[in-house]
């Protein structure tokens, strides 16, 4: 069950990879992150958040959420746009070196036996015509992994301004249909 689980949150965070027409046409960034548990729990047991930037400032955020008893998947999509200052901000966090130094994210192949919980988030970064992939795996205890680790504090700023901007305090998001991809793909 746990192989099953993990390799839908995997799949889910790591669509895309292979779009690397001139990234930076498409998106600024595209940010995926994706949490799991395998607790019996009332309300959701797993989602996948995914937000991308275009360069114009639209954002889209895509919320995939997964209920634990009868497994039904919902997905939500809103749009929005960022004010000029968000996107100077995005830009220096994402050409901060500690970020450009980092080595291309693999993902976990297996999640130890007794890990009921983790977490996996990607970031894919326009670079001119390519795109970097970043992130890293969590779970308790924490993976012995010195690359995710120094992954997770290059990326921490990222990852909060990313959580700020879904929690709306700059944007105001309004919900619109469902496009038929996930993720910008």
């Amino acid at each position: 069950m746990k192989i099953i689980v993990l390799t839908l949150v995997l799949a889910a965070c790591f669509l895309g990879q292979s779009t690397e027409r001139s990234a930076r046409e498409s998106f600024i960034v595209r940010v995926s992150e994706g949490r799991s548990t395998l607790h019996s729990v009332l309300g959701t047991s797993n989602y996948n958040n995914c937000l991308i930037i275009m360069p114009d400032g639209r954002i889209q955020l895509q919320l995939r959420s997964r209920e634990f008893f009868d497994g039904t998947a919902v997905l939500t999509t809103y749009q929005s746009a960022l004010p000029d200052k968000d996107l100077e901000i995005l830009q220096g966090l994402i050409d901060d070196e500690a970020v450009k130094a980092l080595p291309p994210f693999g993902g976990p192949l297996v999640v130890p036996k007794d890990v009921d919980e983790w977490q996996v988030l990607n970031a894919e970064i326009a670079r001119g015509k390519a795109v970097q992939h970043v992130g890293y795996a969590a779970w308790q205890p924490e993976p012995d992994s010195a690359v995710w680790n120094r992954a997770k504090l290059a990326l921490r700023r990222l990852v909060e301004w990313s959580h700020a901007v879904q929690n709306g305090r700059s944007v105001d998001w309004k919900r619109v249909a469902n496009s038929n991809s996930y993720c910008g793909q």
